[in-house]
């Protein structure tokens, strides 16, 4: 490895590797709290300045990318030596087609939280119906075995148990995408796929299973968020892009995928020395959306997506077709709920009179549905 970089002590590799992502893994990895790694972060960038940092794992040298500057030559300046670790996941469908059939299902299935307490299990177990219907339509809206199947993948390591779950779940998929409904992912595959292999339908798929399932979390802290601050859930019920921006901020305090990795597809140079092909580089997004020097870090502040805050700010910048889409089925999710329905919270664990909280258990979330006082001024 290069020695012009500079390289994290084995104690400060380690002390990432718990806070923020494994290093050297070749994926996104949601789940950690960068936020824990702040003052790591902070103390690397003191010590070595803003160049980044060659850290240890158990797949081989990282780089840790610290700067603005760094971090935009990853994520947009050469995508092509950086690529994503799951380039074989891409899309390249017109999924747009699809966006008036996912808002309405999302609709649908909203108005079942309308009442009672909504907590996260309540709420997730809605919005996964929402996202197997999108994905594989109608008849796969109760199939509540396929959802546990991906969530049980994603926890276990390789290994013989984790072989036969795949194959569960891959037998689960092919049943579904062979109906093709219309109006689902599953049909527009079928529509447009061509000579694609039958293992690169599978992974259309579930690559949107996943994207939409994580959605969950931030839907239910939008939904608290909201309770707990009356004069934007005023604002959203009436705004759908006021409600949009109140789910964009609560993915910006509480990201689901916190922490980006790029595999390098090229020998790279950086500061005068050079990275093989094939090396990890980490970019922890979510420090940087949290950063000290935001007036707004811990704030809930929905008005810098509108006002045009957000959009001089790097790590705000528009995502793909398939963030967008997702938002906008989200948000057509709230609005859903909003339309007839008031939430109030339980408890004061998202209270606007402090700053709010660098990690979120959703398990403790809970709101209460009162019957909205008159009907939003837009759909």
């Amino acid at each position: 490895m290069p020695r012009g970089l500079p390289r994290a002590t084995t104690l400060e590799s380690l002390r990432l590797a718990a806070a923020l992502v494994p290093p050297g893994a070749p994926h996104v990895t949601p789940g950690r709290d960068p936020l824990r790694a702040r003052p790591l972060l902070a103390d690397l960038e003191s010590r070595y300045g803003a160049r980044p940092v060659l850290v240890r794992g158990p797949r081989g040298p990282a780089l840790l990318v610290l700067s603005k500057r760094d971090a935009l030559r990853v994520l947009e300046e050469e995508r092509s030596d950086y690529a994503p670790a799951l380039q074989e996941r891409q899309l390249n469908l017109p999924m747009d087609v699809l966006r008036p059939a996912f808002i309405e299902i999302a609709r649908e299935e909203a108005a079942e939280l309308t009442d009672g307490v909504v907590d996260y299990q309540r709420l997730d177990a809605r919005w996964q119906r929402v996202a197997r219907r999108c994905v594989y339509g109608a008849g796969a809206a109760g199939d509540e075995e396929l959802t546990s199947l991906l969530a049980r993948l994603g926890r276990r390591r390789a290994g013989r148990r984790q072989e036969i779950l795949s194959g569960r779940y891959d037998t689960r998929i092919l049943d579904h995408l062979r109906r093709a409904e219309p109006g689902s992912l599953a049909g527009l595959i079928a529509e447009t796929s061509g000579d694609q292999t039958e293992s690169r339908r599978l992974m259309q798929a579930a690559f949107w299973m996943m994207g939409l399932g994580v959605t969950a979390t931030g839907l239910m802290q939008t939904l608290a968020l909201l309770a707990a601050h009356p004069g934007h859930r005023k604002a959203a019920r009436a705004d759908p892009e006021h409600l949009r921006a109140c789910l964009r901020e609560a993915l910006r305090l509480w990201p689901p995928v916190p922490a980006l990795s790029r595999v390098t597809a090229a020998d790279t140079e950086w500061y005068g020395t050079t990275l093989p092909a094939g090396t990890t580089v980490l970019v922890p997004l979510a420090a940087h959306q949290r950063s000290a020097r935001l007036p707004y870090a811990n704030t809930f502040a929905p008005e810098i997506w509108l006002d045009g805050t957000a959009a001089g700010e790097w790590w705000a910048r528009p995502g793909c077709d398939g963030v967008h889409l997702t938002l906008a089925v989200g948000t057509a999710f709230l609005g859903g709920i909003l339309r007839t329905a008031r939430p109030k919270p339980v408890g004061r664990l998202l209270s606007p009179h402090r700053p709010l909280p660098y990690t979120l258990n959703v398990a403790r979330l809970r709101v209460t549905m009162r019957p909205a006082r008159r009907k939003p001024a837009h759909s």
